[in-house]
């Protein structure tokens, strides 16, 4: 792009002025080398499954906090997004499917051939209910009927072009896969298991020696090295890992058929990320959150960007973009926050959300109150950055006074004991939460990292060596010093508006 500006006559000032306009202009013509469009656990069901609502339905979604119902329209949304946006690549980290339904997975690939033919490329890799589940169901009012579901080999050819054809490399045991979509970013699909499958969650030796000889070479070679699957690489809160067997990864050594022993996530992350990986894309816990975490010595870091569910509030996508210093990237969250010929879809998304939070705790304590509290802690957690949320404090206040009622509950106690946790153990886990940190058992590696809008770092620099986190905003929706996105300011103070700074008196 060349640009032209005459200062003939002009003070030196606007002189000054117009030079830095043109180098502005200038920067910012190249300054996006490669966009990505990002989202996780889509969850779409073929609106064919659902023949007619009545109790068996109520009773599916009961439990779900995820739209169900709407998920095929919000897929359609976000592909809409995506042929407006124009990214050069788009990547689903999981869960594609409600239940691996052979309907849903034809209603995925039909859109995502609606990209491709836009010069839009797609990568996906499979999750947990992407091979069916128990739950693959037509709904009929008071019925149910199986609904038919696929395999991996199915998988493969119902997605050959979006990460399972010609142009990859394929490992022969499992769905994972590796390609350079762009000169310079080696992108390894991982993985990691589904449900029913002994290695639900975990990455096999033979997998992982696979991807880590790749990611190796290409390290050596100079390039970047991201990976996506849909487990996390690493746990993003303390001890959800003790209380979630599948939150991260772990690798799995076979010690005859059938039969293997698990290793935790450490034997997998710190090692890939001494191999050159540098950034990972996840999903399945269905919250949004960046993690940082690093190998052994930490001398060179990773970070691990989960996403939420799109279909489930706050229904979020992200848009990520390579910058041409070859050492950023910059992240943007958005939502969708309307769909066609649905009132209020965003306010009725939240009571969803939250009314299916409700139900899941009962299961943990009876206790009416306590049930609302951790609710509202976990979609406080869903959405991100938690420390921005302007009910953390009295939330944190809330909790620190019910200690002693929650520890006469004698509920809570049996489904600690199921877990051979303490109470100070889930205590652990609601600060980790909360304040949006987390150490990894170790105080050196504890972090703060924004959940939201960001620009990270993406070749591995060491721990301490590594450049300050910048928040950034984009748009003209109205975003704290943070970063946090808020409908309008309800207090004094300075926000940014439009890309400016903005004094709210």
């Amino acid at each position: 792009m060349k640009i032209r500006i005459s200062v003939k006559n002009k003070s030196w000032l606007t002189k000054g002025l117009l030079l830095l306009l043109a180098i502005s202009l200038s920067l910012s013509d190249v300054s996006a080398k490669t966009r990505i469009m990002l989202i996780s656990d889509p969850h779409v069901m073929d609106p064919g499954l659902l023949i007619s609502e009545g109790e068996a339905w109520n009773e599916a979604v009961y439990y779900d906090r995820k739209l169900n119902d709407y998920s095929s329209a919000i897929f359609d949304e976000v592909i809409a997004i995506a042929l407006r946006e124009k990214p050069d690549l788009f990547l689903i980290s999981g869960d594609l499917t409600k239940d691996g339904e052979w309907l849903s997975h034809q209603y995925v690939v039909r859109k995502l051939y609606e990209l491709k033919a836009a010069g839009i490329r797609p990568f996906v890799v499979p999750g947990n209910h992407d091979m069916g589940t128990p739950n693959a169901l037509y709904f009929d009012g008071e019925t149910i009927y199986e609904a038919d579901t696929i395999n991996t080999s199915q998988f493969a050819e119902l997605y050959r072009d979006f990460g399972y054809g010609e142009d990859v490399e394929r490992e022969p045991t499992t769905l994972t896969w590796c390609c350079e979509p762009v000169d310079g970013l080696m992108l390894i699909g991982i993985d990691t298991g589904h449900d029913d499958d002994p290695l639900n969650g975990v990455i096999s030796h033979t997998t992982y020696e696979w991807v880590r000889e790749r990611a190796e070479a290409a390290s050596k070679a100079g390039k970047k090295v991201f990976i996506m699957m849909h487990h996390a690489l690493f746990p993003h809160v303390t001890n959800a890992d003790k209380f979630s067997s599948t939150y991260a990864v772990k690798l799995g050594l076979a010690d005859g058929i059938d039969h293997y022993t698990y290793y935790n996530y450490k034997s997998i992350s710190r090692r890939l990320v001494d191999a050159g990986v540098s950034i990972s894309f996840s999903g399945h816990v269905h919250v949004s959150d960046i993690a940082k975490d690093s190998n052994n010595d930490l001398s060179r870091t990773v970070f691990d960007i989960s996403t939420s569910s799109c279909a489930a509030y706050p229904n979020p996508y992200r848009l990520l973009t390579l910058n041409d210093d070859d050492a950023t990237m910059r992240i943007e969250t958005r939502y969708v926050s309307e769909l066609p010929d649905v009132e209020d879809f965003d306010d009725m998304a939240e009571k969803r959300m939250r009314q299916g939070l409700v139900n899941l705790v009962k299961n943990i304590t009876y206790d009416e109150d306590i049930s609302n509290l951790f609710a509202e802690i976990f979609k406080i957690h869903v959405v991100g950055n938690e420390p921005e949320h302007p009910r953390q404090k009295e939330f944190l206040a809330m909790y620190e006074e019910n200690i002693p009622r929650m520890k006469a509950d004698r509920q809570l106690k049996d489904y600690l004991d199921a877990y051979d946790a303490t109470f100070d153990d889930l205590s652990a886990m609601v600060y980790s939460m909360l304040e949006d940190r987390s150490n990894y058992g170790d105080p050196d590696r504890e972090s703060l990292v924004d959940d939201l809008n960001t620009t990270i770092p993406v070749r591995g620099d060491g721990w301490t060596a590594i450049r300050p986190i910048v928040r950034e905003t984009v748009g003209k929706d109205w975003y704290t010093l943070q970063g946090q996105r808020i409908a309008r300011p309800s207090r004094k103070g300075i926000y940014i508006h439009d890309g400016k700074l903005s004094v709210v008196k």
